[in-house]
């Protein structure tokens, strides 16, 4: 059981938190509250252009550090090849 500490706590987190379009819709369903306007909950949703954009840009980092990585995978291989060659021509 949480202390009155930690109760208040909790209250003081949930207040300062944005509020869940998702929960607001269930509430709304349920009868609780009213039904939130549309206007502000598409409002708040980044534009399909700037989420494009951030998207790209993650894929680019990953693209990024997976050549990195082949390019180090490349160099092993090929100081695995001159170790070989040259303990066959020992």
């Amino acid at each position: 059981m949480p202390s009155e500490a930690e109760l208040s706590r909790i209250a003081r987190e949930a207040v300062h938190q944005p509020a869940d379009p998702r929960l607001d819709r269930q509430l709304a369903r349920m009868g609780v509250m009213d039904a939130p306007e549309p206007t502000k909950a598409r409002a708040e949703l980044p534009s399909p252009m700037v989420a494009t954009e951030q998207a790209l840009e993650r894929i680019s980092a990953r693209l990024r550090r997976v050549e990195v990585l082949l390019g180090l995978v490349a160099v092993g291989v090929a100081a695995t090849a001159l170790i070989a060659l040259a303990l066959l021509l020992r």
